[in-house]
């Protein structure tokens, strides 16, 4: 597997935030005090029960507050104070997320089980590619992203590992968090190699190249994809490989679910692999052919045979999806905790505030298609990445499955 740098496009969020003419700094007091009025009014009466974790008192007071230092504040610290009361309400889907129109830093985090690491750069910071994190803006990691998970909506902490680099890279975050200076520069300290220094990062306007070193040739060919499989003839595994919970043009689901069957009739496939890690939902009922299909396979839908791959990133529909296959197969769970709630608020409406232009999802609908009422759902194997697995290139939940 070639280790050289390869081009990256990460999608950070789906949402835009401003209109691509707009300058937030042009707003008055009055239109960002009618803002606030507009979001509390609207943001309590779509979602289904938004104290269901913070008290209203508490909601309230923190949008009370803003409108009173309003004169003070610069625009960057308004956004700001926003997104954290938002991410109040406590439910992944109803967040102000971050965009390209904002200023970001050129680099991106990952959160192993043994540390935080740089995975990805432009091309001016190389160096830092696959540097250990050792402190933030003066503070320690641990200490770094627990003043910005406030800024950051999440069902769990799966979810906030998930979701907490985008915020991250976001320059009006960090100061805000109080991590990055005045003139938005960010000081990190790292490790790499034994070696410990110190760099600081300007944010960057616009569209950013991120190159990447360690990514597989197969993650780099289906990158677009929203489904695909793959057979190994070794192992005799399949694994179906389910990336969105969306249609896919020029491919429909339906189709493609026959395909692969008739390849499973056609090929000694002793293990059927469901890889639902980082898909981040869509609609939940696109899997249901392939669910009625294994249901009824006498040779799948037996203990050791029907596994399904789960991480902090599986969320939304893609965590009923994995409801649904507990409920009515024999599959293994193997992976990470999801990044949602089994019990989870969803069906996504979008808020947009009338003068700055910036957009809020919200929930409008309550998921209970179990009794589970844990945090996440829970794998039967758990297998949390390491940095090393990741630089190796080494899926150790297909491992597990292949050595079951």
């Amino acid at each position: 597997m070639t280790k050289s740098l390869i081009v990256v496009f990460f999608c950070l969020c789906s949402l835009s935030l401003f209109a691509s003419t707009f300058r937030p700094e042009s707003l008055t007091p009055d239109q960002w005090k009618e803002d606030i009025e507009f979001l509390k009014v609207n943001l309590f009466k779509t979602h289904p029960d938004p104290f269901f974790k913070t008290s209203e008192i508490e909601i309230s007071s923190a949008m009370e507050t803003l409108q009173s230092r309003i004169e003070g504040l610069e625009w960057f610290e308004i956004y700001s104070e926003l997104t954290r009361i938002v991410a109040l309400i406590g439910d992944g889907h109803t967040a102000i997320h971050t965009s390209p129109m904002l200023n970001r830093y050129p680099v991106y985090p990952y959160v192993f089980s043994d540390g935080v690491y740089i995975i990805a750069t432009d091309e001016a910071h190389l160096g830092l590619v696959n540097t250990k994190i050792l402190q933030v803006g003066g503070f320690s990691t641990e200490e770094a992203f627990d003043r910005l998970s406030v800024f950051v909506a999440h069902d769990n902490d799966w979810g906030l590992k998930e979701t907490a680099p985008n915020y991250f890279i976001t320059a009006e975050i960090m100061r805000a968090a109080g991590l990055a200076n005045g003139r938005g520069e960010l000081e990190i300290v790292v490790e790499k190699d034994e070696e410990i220094f110190t760099s600081t990062i300007t944010p960057v306007e616009g569209e950013i190249s991120l190159l990447q070193e360690r990514i597989g040739n197969t993650e780099k060919r289906m990158q677009n994809e929203n489904y695909w499989y793959e057979y190994c003839p070794d192992s005799r595994i399949l694994h179906f490989h389910f990336r969105r919970c969306q249609s896919q043009k020029g491919k429909p689901f339906l189709f493609f679910n026959f395909d692969m069957f008739s390849f499973i009739r056609k090929n000694p496939v002793e293990k059927l692999v469901l890889d639902i890690r980082q898909n981040g939902g869509g609609n939940s009922l696109l899997l249901e052919p392939f669910m009625l299909r294994v249901m009824f396979d006498r040779k799948l839908n037996r203990e050791g045979k029907l596994f399904v791959a789960i991480d902090r990133g599986t969320f939304s529909s893609a965590i009923l999806n994995a409801i649904s296959m507990s409920k009515r197969t024999k599959s293994i769970f193997v992976g990470e905790p999801t990044g949602g709630s089994p019990v989870h608020y969803g069906e996504v409406r979008k808020l947009t505030l009338p003068n700055s232009r910036i957009q809020v999802s919200c929930s409008t609908v309550l998921w209970k298609t179990t009794s589970d009422t844990s945090e996440a759902f829970m794998p039967d194997i758990l297998i949390e990445r390491t940095f090393e697995d990741y630089y190796l290139m080494m899926d150790r939940v297909i491992e597990a499955i292949r050595s079951f």
